[in-house]
């Protein structure tokens, strides 16, 4: 009797267990060819990118300081969209984010929508362009897109005042 036990046992363990294990397998091999196909884009676009920056599975960002762009990457339903930013146009660089506040009978929780990195240009005819680090509807969980965005916040501000005190 006990065999039985013992054997209903490991196999509910495997039951729960085999599905958690190949989720994180999938989402490995996800990320690693989201990073080769991001790398891949910005040697198309003929960009040396360094200090790459890869989060959840869906997002990547890059420099490449010697042409001053910009390379981000979003994965939508499979599709990766490429951005190139050339920081020479750029002029104003911000940290922008959305909650959304509930309400219950005692208090109210903000929880943040979105965080998304704003640049804009020197020439009206460009409009903003909106980076996305964080997108409630994509990740759940927030884990270390606050200091990715100050971050890239800070060099790309800093490029933009190289720029103007050259100027």
């Amino acid at each position: 009797m006990e065999s039985q036990s013992t054997i209903i046992g490991v196999v509910i363990a495997l039951i729960i267990i085999l599905p958690l294990i190949l989720l994180q397998l999938s989402q490995k091999s996800k990320k690693k060819k989201s990073k080769e196909s991001f790398i891949n884009e910005a040697l198309k676009s003929k960009l040396k990118i360094s200090d790459p920056d890869f989060w959840g599975t869906y997002y990547a960002i890059a420099i490449d300081e010697m042409a001053n762009k910009i390379i981000y990457s979003k994965i939508i339903e499979a599709k990766q969209n490429i951005t190139i930013i050339d920081l020479s146009q750029v002029n104003s660089c911000e940290i922008v984010k959305t909650h959304r506040t509930f309400k219950n009978k005692t208090t109210n929780k903000i929880e943040t929508d979105r965080i998304d990195l704003v640049i804009g240009y020197k020439t009206a005819s460009n409009s903003k362009k909106v980076l996305e680090f964080y997108n409630v509807d994509i990740n759940i969980e927030m884990s270390n897109e606050i200091e990715l965005l100050e971050k890239w916040e800070t060099k790309i501000k800093n490029r933009i005042i190289k720029k103007v005190q050259a100027a």
